[in-house]
């Protein structure tokens, strides 16, 4: 049992070091919650925002198409 219990900051830097190997995870979501937390930024009402944003335009995306 020598093996080392590593800190909370050291299995969240792993975890956001691993997120891209998520099966079928949305590429842009991804990127925008990484972003996020290298940027210190990573809260509740930041990730809100942020995701919403992305999904607007997403939206507008498709409206267009539809047009």
């Amino acid at each position: 049992m020598s093996e080392k219990i590593k800190s909370g900051q050291d299995v969240i830097e792993d975890f956001f070091a691993e997120i891209y190997n998520v099966p079928n995870a949305d590429k842009k979501t991804l990127e925008t919650l990484v972003a996020l937390f290298s940027e210190n930024k990573f809260t509740e009402k930041n990730i809100q925002n942020a995701l919403d944003s992305q999904m607007q335009i997403e939206l507008n995306k498709i409206e267009k198409g539809n047009d």
